[in-house]
């Protein structure tokens, strides 16, 4: 069937990138690697403490311990430890007459 007036639906869309879409997948992945190195150092420091014990293990877990503080002193750390605050109040919140958690207790 011929057509004189063709669908808006079989029109090609524009090319959304101009480019590999590795190289664009690559350059999220490292960009998010680094965000979260800077800005959730605790959560590398508490995986590398989660490994088996070895010199290794140590000497990352040194490494870490000092990315922590490191991250903390330029305030890099400030936005998550404000959410896990406000984690941890919610987390122990409880309705009223509702006794406190064994956690809460301690």
């Amino acid at each position: 069937m011929p057509r004189e007036t063709p669908s808006p639906i079989d029109l090609p869309g524009p090319a959304l990138l101009n480019g590999s879409g590795i190289a664009w997948a690559t350059t999220v992945i490292a960009v998010a690697t680094l965000v979260l190195l800077l800005t959730n150092a605790v959560a590398l420091r508490d995986w590398i403490d989660e490994q088996r014990p070895s010199p290794v293990q140590a000497y990352a877990a040194t490494a870490a311990d000092g990315w922590v503080a490191f991250t903390d002193t330029i305030g890099l750390g400030a936005p998550r430890a404000a959410m896990h605050g406000q984690w941890k109040r919610a987390e122990a919140a409880r309705f009223a007459g509702q006794p406190p958690t064994d956690d809460a207790r301690q």
